[in-house]
């Protein structure tokens, strides 16, 4: 069977308006073809449980960059990572590490929030619901370069601590708590019920990284200003569409061609 892993903010949703519009047709296609879509978000439980239902979907899906799963058929979500509680104690590690302060997305008010994401200020609200990471800025609004970032991170690990980019925040995580460790359960899984499984990952962001390790065929979406992330992953595949469009391009080029031409795998 295939098994479709995709990111939201920049893939399935459009990064400014949030629309998914655009990726309407690869979302019915894969109805069609009845290939379970999980959605892997840095997004909250509360926000994750909203989107999925507006798509109609069944499969599990993970929030928090990997910091927990949501299986339809339970009533509680599996958490992965540590309580957020932990994490905020660890503020002063995490401001050693970069050099600067920072702020928690939890320390933020609902319009400072909807102002830096154009999220409504519901949704903003919803954002603050964290149970196992913590998005953040740094206020002198400093950027953390890549190298710097690997630096900092293999720093932190010594502390139980990791750090990952989204589109629009960084996150602090635990250790050992991302997208790819999740995205791994659940392919285990399916693999108990469905035998052989092709693993096909989506998304357009640093903390995407970790789902292009993970599946069979990583696909990196373009961004709207033409720009693809480094991957470090050498069979990476990228769209020549952004977001959404991107998002509907990949489920083209990958699954549906695949299914059409080759024969759905048994």
């Amino acid at each position: 069977m295939y098994l479709v892993f995709s990111d939201l903010d920049g893939t399935i949703l459009d990064h400014d308006t949030y629309s998914y519009e655009p990726a309407r047709e690869g979302l019915a296609l894969l109805k069609r073809y009845a290939v379970p879509l999980v959605l892997v978000s840095s997004k909250t439980l509360p926000e994750m449980k909203i989107i999925h239902e507006e798509l109609g979907l069944e499969a599990p899906f993970i929030f928090e960059n990997g910091g927990g799963i949501f299986w339809p058929e339970k009533k509680n979500p599996e958490l992965l990572g540590a309580d957020v509680s932990e994490l905020r104690e660890k503020k002063e590690l995490l401001e050693a590490g970069i050099g600067e302060p920072v702020m928690f997305i939890t320390d933020m008010s609902a319009e400072e929030i909807a102002r830096r994401t154009g999220l409504s200020r519901e949704r903003a609200l919803l954002s603050q619901k964290r149970l196992t990471s913590l998005p953040f800025v740094i206020p002198s609004g400093k950027a953390i370069m890549p190298e710097e970032m690997e630096s900092i991170t293999k720093a932190l690990a010594e502390e139980g601590l990791s750090i990952t980019k989204g589109g629009r925040f960084y996150h602090l995580l635990p250790a050992g708590s991302d997208k790819g460790s999740a995205i791994r359960r659940i392919i285990g899984h399916y693999r108990k019920g469905e035998g052989t499984v092709t693993a096909i990952g989506i998304g357009d962001s640093e903390n995407d990284r970790a789902m292009f390790r993970a599946v069979d065929v990583p696909v990196a979406v373009r961004k709207k200003d033409g720009t693809v992330i480094e991957t470090g992953v050498d069979h990476v595949r990228t769209t020549s569409g952004a977001g959404p469009v991107g998002f509907t391009e990949a489920v083209k080029q990958t699954v549906i061609f695949a299914i059409t031409q080759g024969g759905e795998q048994q």
